[in-house]
């Protein structure tokens, strides 16, 4: 009896957490008089000008939601969505794209907000200047010495392909969000590719995939944010096996597939994500290389 009642509680936290919250309707009878364009209407909206029929007055709970709302354009769908990123990640995105949206704050303003808030609390709890100032030598140096390679030489000994990456490396490496938000577009094309058999139900195009990825950057950002406090060094980079935990879960409940099934494919999205970064790694040097060879 034990038994089963365990299972049925399962089956139940399984059901809430796909469902999600549900929007309560309201059915008011009655008409209201616009406090903005004085039209009677029914219902918790005006038809004319779109004002709520309730209008509170002025406290100091609205000043602090309007100040937070005013420098950072959030409100309570912030917070809601931070929420639901870490207990149902999949279902939610789901939901935004199937049409599900008010509830949720967008993605790409998300994932700037979160961006510029870790950015901003990177250089109040680190002082970055000196770091800034080896960067910037490191990466002057780099580039005297890509100007010095020769053609030759490259292609006996890819010095030049090792030269290239130092300096991207030393560039992203130096800015974490820029990272992140730099590899969302080649993180949505492997994910396409490796889901292309098995997202037939959804029939996502390469646009949707990358709201997937923009809101598992997310998922980044906001860990990354809760351990700066308690990092040595800003720009330590989260365990790889984190990203890969995000994304299995991500996709598990998105395409609801086997575990095994899912498991299979995240890999395999990181395997194309890795060889599409040497295609471009190539295809950047492959570009330098001809400027080189261009001007000698």
């Amino acid at each position: 009896m034990n038994t089963q009642r365990i299972k049925a509680y399962i089956r139940l936290i399984t059901c809430r957490i796909k469902e999600g919250k549900k929007i309560p309707v309201y059915h008011q009878e009655g008409i209201t008089i616009c406090g903005n364009c004085q039209t009677n209407f029914s219902g918790n909206y005006c038809f004319n000008c779109g004002q709520h029929k309730d209008v509170p007055r002025f406290s100091y709970k609205w000043i602090a939601k309007n100040m937070i709302g005013g420098w950072i354009n959030i409100d309570s769908g912030f917070f809601f969505t931070i929420k639901e990123l870490f207990i149902r990640p999949g279902y939610m995105i789901n939901d935004y794209i199937t049409g599900k949206r008010i509830r949720y704050f967008r993605p790409l303003q998300m994932l700037f907000v979160l961006g510029a808030v870790y950015v901003l609390l990177s250089q109040a709890l680190y002082s970055s200047a000196e770091s800034i100032i080896n960067n910037d030598k490191e990466n002057q140096e780099l580039v005297v010495e890509l100007g010095k390679i020769n053609v030759g030489k490259w292609i006996t000994e890819n010095e030049f392909i090792k030269s290239v990456y130092k300096l991207l490396d030393s560039w992203f490496s130096s800015n974490r969000a820029l990272g992140v938000i730099w590899m969302l577009p080649v993180s949505a094309l492997a994910m396409k590719i490796a889901f292309r058999k098995g997202a037939r139900k959804l029939n996502l195009n390469l646009v949707e995939y990358f709201l997937v990825r923009t809101y598992a950057a997310c998922q980044i950002f906001i860990v990354s944010i809760l351990l700066l406090p308690l990092s040595k060094d800003p720009e330590d980079s989260l365990p790889w096996w984190l990203y890969f935990i995000f994304s299995f879960w991500i996709n598990l409940q998105l395409f609801n597939d086997k575990i095994k099934t899912t498991f299979f494919r995240t890999v395999l999205m990181y395997v194309y994500l890795i060889l599409i970064l040497i295609l471009l790694a190539l295809f950047l040097a492959s570009i330098l290389v001809f400027i080189l060879w261009i001007f000698n």
